[in-house]
């Protein structure tokens, strides 16, 4: 019996962090870039980006890290910074 009740408070504690990792995940205000050269994102459903666009188009989603240091550096097909964080 205490075996299982010692399980269960692992378990417990197991999902506890977890909820405070999600927490600290969710608060974190997602960086914002907009486009500085125009291109379509073929990552992205060829979602055609123009000059002063807000990069996600969509407000909620997420994008990779490694993503945006491609499109930020010219490490991309276009060999061009196609966006930079917005200031």
């Amino acid at each position: 019996m205490t075996r299982v009740k010692n399980e269960v408070s692992e378990d417990l504690q197991l999902a506890e962090e977890a909820n405070k990792k999600l927490e600290i995940i969710e608060e974190t205000p997602q960086k914002k870039y907009v486009v500085v050269h125009d291109f379509k994102d073929l990552q992205d459903g060829n979602t055609i980006y123009i000059k002063g666009d807000i990069y996600p188009a969509k407000a909620d989603q997420i994008v990779d890290e490694d993503r945006i240091k491609e499109l930020s550096s010219t490490k991309n097909q276009m060999g061009r910074v196609l966006i930079q964080e917005q200031g």
